[in-house]
């Protein structure tokens, strides 16, 4: 199977690594000339770490990460306020995390790819055409050429995404903000750290790089929605959002280069449906969760692993793309909800939010509270979800393998699934295979009374598969609220248990 992939930034590039690894035919485009190798630094953990280990890529990682030694929180006259130190965020981490410049990321996924995949850069599309057997792209030198399938990685201002599913403006919900950032060389004596400077409604960051003597800028401010700002106007905007600023921001504004400024607005699409017919969406074109998050580039690696995953367990790509779908896009949108209710403490819009903003730093930013911490970051990889879809679900019978404690997010993903059977089909049978079932998370309570009401009348069997002592009453409990029959099945029974469901 020959796919497309439009976009050769991380999602694209690690969609690329797994398809080709698995037997498919990948081929990216890329609308720049090269790799970019400007941007800005990310924290690279949970999904995305894991993605990158199954890659083979952490050592490689490992040997460029920036050199902050920790993140500061300065007065305007540069003392420190509140620290988080980058060992700590290890230690939230459970030793998992990398503090990485973007472009180093993509470089590693870059190199992973390069002498195994077709990638062509300086190359965009102009149009997308669909038949039932294939989709035909029409690229900007005015060639045609016809895929099997085509992925949509190309970011937040996505092509794809604008040719098949409608204009950005359908799926943009801007949170109130832009930020700017650009690279100089460091007069400033911020050294081996990344120091942040807040005032109502406005902040400003620097931080050195994986680069001996560079330092990444990074602004962000409240202003209206006013779209794209055009590469000539960002320094006079920037000046102007910024004027009067206090700490070393008048000199990191009059050092700042004329053309090289990335400026863009803080931005999270939405979408509820991710694919149409043989085109689908992965990354930030399908649910971008802007940089307050911190999570962008770990769910890019993330999703596309997960995308790859469906495509090989799934022969109706169709089916694959649901699947995709619905594991991600709950995970997504949780993240994106933590982001926008965090937005207003990130860049506070007033004196008195400032002033809480410090109390908290200076009360949470340490070792006794690495839980609460781990809890904000939203450190969980998906890939490690404690409910997994089975390779063996077809039809009206689904199966998962439960192995750790249930969130809301695990019962969302079961309700759009189920929602997706019961589209094609007048019922649907369950197989829930227990490894290890730590509880349910109190805020997924009520998600698990939820889906019982809404789906039991339509499960018509639910096969519970298991050696735990509970598992036999696990199955009779489920009667008739989750399933109107239920039957127990030893561990060794799994091939038994599905052919129950299916008879």
């Amino acid at each position: 199977m020959k796919i497309l992939i439009s976009g050769g930034g991380l999602a694209g590039l690690t969609l690329a690594y797994w398809l080709d690894k698995y037997g498919f035919t990948p081929v990216v485009i890329e609308q720049s000339n090269g790799l970019r190798r400007d941007g800005y630094g990310i924290d690279f953990f949970g999904s995305g770490y894991d993605v990158a280990e199954r890659m083979g890529l952490i050592e490689p990682l490992q040997a460029r990460p920036i050199k902050a030694e920790y993140v500061g929180y300065v007065n305007e006259d540069g003392n420190l306020i509140a620290k988080l130190d980058i060992a700590l965020m290890r230690k939230i981490m459970d030793g998992r995390y990398l503090p990485l410049m973007h472009r180093t990321l993509e470089e590693t996924l870059y190199q992973a790819i390069a002498d195994k995949v077709e990638v062509r850069f300086g190359c965009s599309l102009t149009a997308i055409t669909q038949t039932p057997d294939t989709v035909t792209a029409t690229f900007d030198d005015g060639r045609r050429e016809a895929f099997d399938l085509l992925i949509g990685a190309d970011g937040i201002h996505s092509r794809t995404r604008s040719l098949v599913f409608g204009p950005e403006s359908e799926f943009a919900h801007y949170l109130g903000y832009y930020v700017a950032c650009y690279s100089l060389p460091d007069h400033y004596h911020i050294g081996r750290a990344w120091q942040n400077y807040t005032e109502p409604g406005r902040q400003v960051g620097a931080y050195c790089s994986d680069r001996a003597g560079e330092l990444i800028t990074l602004f962000m401010w409240e202003a209206p929605d006013e779209g794209h700002v055009p590469r000539a106007e960002r320094l006079p905007r920037l000046r102007t959002a910024f004027d009067g600023m206090g700490w070393i921001t008048p000199q990191l504004l009059a050092d700042a280069p004329d053309e090289s400024i990335f400026m863009d607005t803080v931005t999270q699409i939405k979408m509820t449906q991710w694919h149409n017919g043989r085109v689908a969406l992965v990354g930030d074109a399908c649910g971008c969760m802007t940089l307050i998050s911190g999570q962008g580039a770990s769910m890019a690696l993330g999703g596309a692993y997960i995308l790859a995953e469906a495509l090989r367990q799934n022969e109706d790509y169709a089916a694959a793309f649901r699947v995709y779908q619905n594991q991600v896009r709950p995970e997504i949108e949780a993240r994106q909800t933590k982001a926008r209710d965090f937005a207003k403490a990130f860049v506070p819009g007033s004196e008195l939010g400032l002033k809480v903003q410090k109390v908290i730093m200076k009360l949470l930013l340490r070792d006794a509270f690495k839980g609460v911490l781990r809890q904000q970051f939203s450190g969980d990889s998906i890939l490690r979800r404690a409910l997994k879809r089975l390779p063996a679900s077809r039809g009206a019978s689904l199966g998962y393998v439960v192995n750790g404690k249930l969130r809301d997010a695990d019962y969302r993903t079961l309700s759009l699934d189920v929602a997706d059977a019961l589209a094609m089909h007048d019922e649907v049978n369950l197989l829930l295979q227990i490894e290890s079932l730590q509880g349910i998370e109190w805020q997924a309570l009520w998600d698990d009374a939820r889906f019982g009401r809404e789906y039991g009348g339509s499960i018509q069997k639910l096969a519970v598969v298991g050696d735990q002592r509970w598992s036999d009453w696990l199955a009779k409990s489920a009667r008739p609220f989750y399933a109107r029959q239920s039957r127990h099945f030893p561990e060794n029974e799994l091939d038994t248990a599905w052919a129950w469901l299916r008879k």
